[in-house]
């Protein structure tokens, strides 16, 4: 049964704290995506905002390059998960259908009309005129007065002094955070990397013995699809990772694109095992399955390649194991 929004649902993306809002007849709901979601949504919220609020229709090619810009080897699968990690979150809320996919033309968003503004100038405090101007005031106020000015200027500059001996140390503290958000960071995309080694074995023994008829292709294309599956959870873990700076983004979206090959070469291996005749004699002959498998294996390296030359640099700087290529 398809999900349908709720009257008036809207999204609201605020800028400047990076906050995607879900505003529906029930609330205000704050919703949690990665980096990739919030610039698709944020370039869709510009672009309407663009166009008066008006829902403007954005193509698959303009919504991949505010993602992922000049990257190369992204796609239009890529984007339609992006479009459904983001339907996902809103789906509780009975709000899918403020996302609007428009069949081979692109999306469009519904976002709230900007009223802040509006009510900020209806809700302003009157302060009342009065008819007759008020006599001058006495001198005992006029000293009362500059006294409470004096007062006011001599604890702004203490402020001043105070946060500008502290300015030094919050940058530190900031910078010994996001250290440790990285290390944090690393140590997790660690924990993928072991997962996928662990994949990768089981893989090349499932492919050996297949091909060499140690075990039959249907065990070998059970045992790589169960590999595949696994893979694919790995995939998913990502798409929920923290990342704490744009280096690191980069490094999870170039992981993502190693992993997505991957688990279609091992879905084409798998494929090939299944398409293997009864009778067939060892050691197994190639199909179109099996060299599909060889192509988008190639492209994994590709990635893999790419991520590495990311990934590397910050493991060493964290103490922690570098990977090559054929690692993972």
């Amino acid at each position: 049964m398809e999900v349908s929004s709720r009257p008036g649902a809207c999204i609201e993306y605020d800028v400047h704290g990076g906050r995607l809002i879900v505003v529906t007849s029930a609330g205000r709901h704050e919703i949690h995506v990665r980096p990739q979601v919030h610039r698709l949504v944020r370039f869709m919220a510009e672009r309407n905002a663009a166009s008066a609020g008006t829902p403007a229709l954005c193509s698959n090619d303009e919504l991949m390059n505010a993602v992922w810009g000049d990257e190369p080897m992204h796609t239009h699968t890529e984007l339609a998960r992006l479009i459904w990690e983001l339907r996902r979150e809103l789906e509780p809320l009975g709000a899918t259908e403020v996302v609007v996919n428009e069949r081979r033309r692109g999306y469009r968003l519904v976002t709230c009309a900007d009223a802040t503004l509006n009510a900020v100038a209806g809700d302003a405090i009157r302060v009342p005129i009065r008819d007759h101007v008020s006599a001058r005031p006495s001198p005992s106020r006029v000293r009362w007065i500059l006294a409470v000015l004096a007062a006011l200027v001599a604890g702004l500059a203490g402020l001043a002094v105070t946060l500008t001996r502290d300015s030094g140390r919050g940058t530190t503290t900031e910078a010994a955070t996001t250290n440790a958000d990285v290390g944090t960071f690393v140590d997790r995309i660690e924990n993928v990397l072991e997962q996928s080694a662990a994949g990768r074995r089981e893989i090349r023994s499932a492919l050996n013995a297949g091909l060499n008829c140690s075990i039959s292709p249907d065990e070998a294309a059970r045992r790589i699809s169960s590999v595949a599956d696994n893979r694919q959870s790995i995939l998913e873990q990502l798409g929920s990772l923290q990342t704490p700076t744009p280096e690191t983004d980069k490094i999870v979206t170039s992981l993502q694109r190693a992993l997505q090959q991957s688990i279609e070469a091992d879905r084409h291996y798998r494929d090939g095992f299944l398409e293997v005749q009864a009778g067939t004699r060892c050691p197994l002959p190639s199909n179109p399955s099996f060299d599909l498998a060889a192509k988008s294996d190639k492209l994994a390296t590709v990635a893999k390649k790419h991520f590495v030359a990311g990934f590397d640099s910050l493991a060493r700087a964290h103490g922690r194991r570098t990977w090559s290529a054929g690692g993972f």
